[in-house]
């Protein structure tokens, strides 16, 4: 089995070096059935569900899904451009996904995977919840349906309004706290920017990215200018696939360990993966991590 290991290990360190984005590209379609086998491992264990992790499988089961269509869309889009087929990646759509997932990460870390207490987490989780039934709130609705399923939200925000009041949390906070907690400007009480660094991700390079793709996803002018840079000068997606491609295979790989190390049986079943689907789950969890 170390020979295996040290086989796989050779093998990640030749595609990472000689930039093989093929090889690159199954080695993390290849982490993505890992994550989906773990999560699914929480039912086939019977595993016992918190409260807290309400969300846990809807969201490990959408971060599956965005890395498929990451794997989609570095496969390049094939249409006639005049009278010539073209192969392009569209890279603006792969940097506006990676920022979307970068921020998923950040919020189940926070959600599911934070070291604070079980009354802490379900605290964040509730008022995560008021924040996301509030701005749902507001919608305009016309037809008799909306109004009816408008006033079954204000319910819900009612009960989860006295439960949050009820909570320990609650009575020890501030009159100031209070009211914000009634009313959240954010789903999360942390930025991502500190969610990255507490969960081992304590890299300015993932967090200048984030950046960068948030202004990708809003259309801003420095997407102008690096679709010059790389469409019209480079005339190469290489570099930005690769670096994307690195980014989300670290984000898949931690979540894959996160899981593990709060279930038991996710753990047995992360034990009976194939050894290459270990060795990078393990290497990529551990890059960029400073805690190690």
């Amino acid at each position: 089995m170390e020979k295996e290991r040290i086989q796989y290990l050779i093998e990640l360190h030749k595609a990472f070096k000689s930039n093989d984005i093929v090889e690159q590209l199954d080695n993390f379609k290849m982490l993505t059935s890992s994550l989906f086998k773990l999560a699914n491992s929480l039912f086939d264990k019977n595993e016992k569900i918190k409260y807290y992790h309400s969300e846990l499988e809807n969201k490990y089961f959408r971060f599956g899904l965005a890395n498929h269509s990451i794997s989609n869309l570095m496969n390049g889009n094939n249409f006639k451009l005049i009278s010539l087929d073209v192969n392009i990646t569209d890279l603006f759509s792969v940097f506006s996904i990676t920022r979307m997932q970068i921020e998923s990460y950040s919020l189940m870390f926070y959600l599911f995977f934070d070291e604070i207490t079980e009354d802490e987490k379900n605290f964040r989780y509730d008022i995560y919840k008021l924040h996301g039934l509030l701005k749902q709130s507001e919608f305009s609705v016309i037809s008799e349906q909306g109004v009816n399923k408008k006033n079954k939200i204000l319910e819900e925000i009612n009960l989860l309004k006295e439960k949050v009041i009820k909570s320990e949390i609650y009575r020890k906070s501030s009159d100031k706290e209070q009211k914000e907690y009634l009313k959240p400007k954010r789903a999360m009480f942390l930025y991502s920017k500190e969610l990255l660094k507490k969960s081992g991700l304590e890299s300015s390079r993932i967090d200048e990215m984030w950046n960068l793709y948030s202004n990708h996803a809003h259309g801003e002018h420095i997407s102008d200018r690096q679709f010059n840079t790389i469409y019209k000068i480079n005339k190469s997606t290489l570099d930005e696939t690769l670096l994307a491609l690195n980014i989300n295979s670290i984000l898949t790989s931690k979540l894959c360990i996160f899981l593990c190390n709060s279930f038991e049986g996710v753990q047995q079943t992360y034990e009976h993966l194939d050894i290459k689907e270990k060795v990078h789950i393990e290497i990529w969890s551990k890059l960029y991590d400073k805690r190690i």
